[in-house]
């Protein structure tokens, strides 16, 4: 039987931890287009297409096969209109919101000796560039795994793999947050439990396979709606759901 202290949490970044995509990494995309005088943009619509690929130049290149096949190959270029989206990025990451219950969980977690990481194919860039503006959240983590240490992105395992490595974790021991079912594919890759707070972009997406979704980690006075999987007992999902889920796994189907 795990213990909550026993317990460690692996955050997925954009999507779970804030709203980064819509407000954030799409608005920034299109500003770097207008940098550099090209003439796409990226609409809520096709913008939720493209993140079914995972990493920000990976989605590059992606848009590149169907709106300019003469760049289907040119990861340089890719990685030059990343960098200028990178920049557009940083200018707003530090007000975009926290997504509810993200720092309460977090300051629970670490005030109960539980073991603290994020898991994501974003960039450390911009991981930073959002949590440094949350005092809370800006050294809380005990690992950040990022996209700049894996070449596989979501769906596969290889970050949440690098999340455990460095935390000296198995899976059996760890919970995934995730938003997407993309992550949520990853994260199960690894062999974690995962609990999934869909995002803007997916709250229409397949979650088969997680151990309970949930509209956000809700507060005391905000409680969540449940959509798949056991309640919180409390109305939030708070460290002791989470010890629960795990202590519960094998008898989950």
């Amino acid at each position: 039987m795990f213990r909550s202290r026993d317990v460690a949490i692996v955050f997925d970044f954009d999507g779970t931890i804030a709203e980064t995509e819509r407000l954030g990494h799409r608005v920034a995309y299109n500003e770097a287009f207008a940098e550099l005088g090209l003439q796409w943009r990226w609409d809520d619509a096709l913008y939720a297409r493209l993140l079914q690929t995972g990493g920000g130049k990976e989605r590059l290149m992606s848009y590149f096969a169907e709106a300019a096949p003469e760049r289907a190959l040119d990861a340089a270029f890719a990685a030059r209109v990343h960098r200028v989206k990178q920049k557009h990025f940083r200018r707003v990451a530090y007000a975009l919101p926290i997504r509810p219950g993200i720092v309460r969980l977090v300051t629970e977690a670490r005030d109960a000796g539980a073991a603290l990481a994020i898991a994501t194919t974003a960039s450390l860039d911009s991981v930073r560039a959002v949590i440094d503006g949350s005092p809370p959240l800006a050294e809380a983590f005990d690992v950040i795994a990022s996209g700049d240490d894996v070449a596989a992105k979501k769906p596969a395992p290889d970050v949440y793999r690098v999340a455990l490595a460095r935390l000296g974790r198995t899976p059996e021991s760890c919970v995934a947050i995730e938003d997407s079912a993309l992550g949520l594919r990853s994260a199960r890759a690894a062999g974690l439990l995962t609990i999934v707070t869909p995002s803007a972009y997916t709250i229409g997406e397949n979650f088969a396979g997680a151990a309970a979704v949930v509209d956000s980690l809700g507060e005391p006075d905000a409680p969540v709606a449940t959509l798949a999987g056991p309640p919180p007992a409390l109305g939030y999902v708070d460290l002791a759901y989470l010890t629960a889920r795990l202590n519960a796994a094998p008898h989950e189907a």
